[in-house]
């Protein structure tokens, strides 16, 4: 019951040098943990939730999702149907699951930061287009995301204006959309700050090379420290999200405001390791251990 299963994208599409899920299956595998891997489509149930997974030598194997002792669920966003239903498998597995299931299906990653609105900037949620422009008349300039939207992609910054974008966002009014007062801070650079549980891992600065996008892959990352500020809101938000399963995640601030909560497939351990010369790897495994029964 030692043995560790990690759902996530196709394997030879993931950039092995920066890659969290691999940096993780690596420190595992160095501890001596069997650790298989398999994407959504190879979950299935036929009297038990099962999977097909593959080992590190290639093979593949049907087991049960109650035979391995942890299932680390990396799968990157959109969240979309499949990654819905691939929940729903992973609930049925009778083993902890991180994050947890339900709570992937429950919380999306934009919403998931609106109980704690109090720190985040200005920030509407609504599909009407009124409403919208009204809100972006408001606070001058915005930034206006889909809600499955991921590494800064659907994300564009708009006026009150720009008639057209918001009804292509919104779908003429008929698609939910996240409008956010546009900081210009961001120019500077955005911390993503990665948790384990309700305890700070590390964090980093990324700095966008041109324009506003403050990805991994749009962005230099520096080295950065949390102010009074941001260790406020991640004692408000840590005890909410290991109250809810979520033991890994990965939460964005733009000038000391809360922007986002990454919970599906957050990244940056590789990028903070270097930087801080630790090996981040080891404390996430070390940590996931202690959650085993």
């Amino acid at each position: 019951m030692s043995d560790w299963l990690v759902v996530l994208d196709p394997i030879g599409g993931l950039v092995s040098k920066t890659d969290t899920s691999l940096a993780i299956i690596n420190q595992a595998r160095e501890n001596g943990i069997t650790v298989h891997t398999a994407t959504i489509e190879q979950l299935f149930f036929e009297t038990h939730a099962a999977v097909i997974a593959t080992d590190h030598s290639g093979k593949q194997q049907i087991r049960p999702l109650a035979d391995y002792a942890l299932i680390l669920m990396r799968k990157e966003p959109p969240y979309d149907l499949a990654f819905h239903y691939a929940t729903h498998l992973l609930s049925l597995s009778g083993t902890l699951v991180i994050n947890s299931p339900s709570s992937l299906r429950d919380f999306n990653e934009k919403l998931i930061a609106l109980p704690f609105i109090e720190f985040m900037p200005p920030t509407l949620v609504s599909s009407d287009p009124e409403l919208i422009e009204d809100f972006l008349a408001e606070h001058d300039k915005g930034v206006i995301k889909s809600l499955d939207s991921f590494q800064g992609k659907s994300v564009q910054k708009i006026t009150a204006s720009d008639h057209a974008e918001v009804a292509a966002y919104t779908e003429n009014g008929k698609q939910p959309v996240m409008v956010q007062k546009f900081l210009e801070e961001v120019i500077e650079g955005d911390k993503r700050v990665m948790m384990l549980g309700d305890t700070l891992l590390g964090a980093v600065l990324r700095k966008p090379k041109q324009g506003y996008h403050a990805s991994f892959a749009k962005s230099d990352a520096l080295q950065t420290e949390l102010t009074e500020r941001e260790q406020k809101i991640l004692a408000k938000v840590g005890p909410w999200m290991l109250k809810h399963g979520i033991h890994f995640s990965g939460l964005d601030f733009i000038d000391q405001n809360l922007t986002e909560i990454n919970i599906t497939c957050p990244t940056g351990i590789v990028q903070i390791s270097e930087i801080e010369g630790r090996k981040l790897s080891e404390e996430i495994v070390d940590y996931f251990l202690k959650l085993i029964p």
